[in-house]
């Protein structure tokens, strides 16, 4: 399977293509140059978000296999002032790098579809049937599919991340409506439910628990295999707690 993935210079990002890469082809589209190997492809697009188009001349241009699914692991989280005492400039900046990000990334997707729906064809990473590892390579899904990351400030009001949980509910909300309307692809969301491990900004004060990068990457290979066994919104909690 190729994989498109946006937000791959993130811990998230970074940590899932180091996880998956051994056996899927794994794209990411970035900024800038990485300064360190990555275990992405990395192709350089500045202003992806504003210009799409970019991203897709860019791919034609790398020479890659057609894209079969697209993970959109954008964003962040920051622990701050009430949201309506650190103003408009500053929620208009939340929205310019969180949700209209997710967007574009949901756009790039259905036009990927419709393009690999054109020429006919998935990327031919094979499988391997001897091996039980859910990040495994298997045959690419028939249908192109979108998977967003999203986490738990998109259900709850967090204090102190306040446009984190605004834009995490739109963000919601836009891959069921995206899921709702598109004929060509399957688009789905993860939601974490706890802080993701290994991430040095985590105030995990009191012994919050976390969940590792490989239960995420765990959780998200069989979505992208089989999107039609999950529901639109997935969730995984700390400790496998459902």
């Amino acid at each position: 399977m190729h994989i498109l993935l946006f937000g791959a210079s993130g811990h998230v990002g970074a940590g899932l293509a180091r996880l998956l890469s051994p056996h899927h082809t794994v794209t990411g589209i970035v900024r800038r140059r990485p300064e360190t190997e990555t275990a992405y492809e990395p192709v350089i697009v500045p202003d992806w978000v504003d210009e799409p188009e970019a991203v897709t001349s860019a791919l034609a241009s790398a020479d890659l296999p057609p894209v079969d699914a697209v993970i959109a692991a954008i964003g962040g989280w920051y622990i701050d002032e009430p949201v309506l005492d650190r103003g408009l400039a500053k929620f208009d900046a939340d929205y310019d790098s969180y949700l209209r990000g997710h967007f574009t990334a949901c756009a790039l997707s259905q036009s990927l579809a419709d393009d690999r729906s054109e020429g006919g064809g998935t990327s031919e990473r094979s499988a391997d049937s001897s091996t039980d590892s859910a990040t495994s390579a298997e045959p690419a899904p028939t249908r192109f599919v979108h998977l967003a990351l999203n986490g738990v400030a998109s259900v709850e009001a967090l204090t102190g991340s306040g446009a984190i949980s605004v834009f995490g509910a739109a963000q919601k909300m836009l891959i069921e409506v995206a899921s709702a309307e598109s004929t060509t692809v399957d688009f789905r969301e993860l939601r974490i439910m706890a802080p993701i491990g290994g991430d040095d900004r985590n105030d995990l004060t009191g012994g919050v628990d976390t969940v590792p990068l490989a239960e995420v990457a765990e959780a998200l290979t069989p979505i992208l295999h089989s999107p039609e066994r999950f529901d639109v919104s997935t969730e995984i909690h700390a400790n496998a707690e459902k």
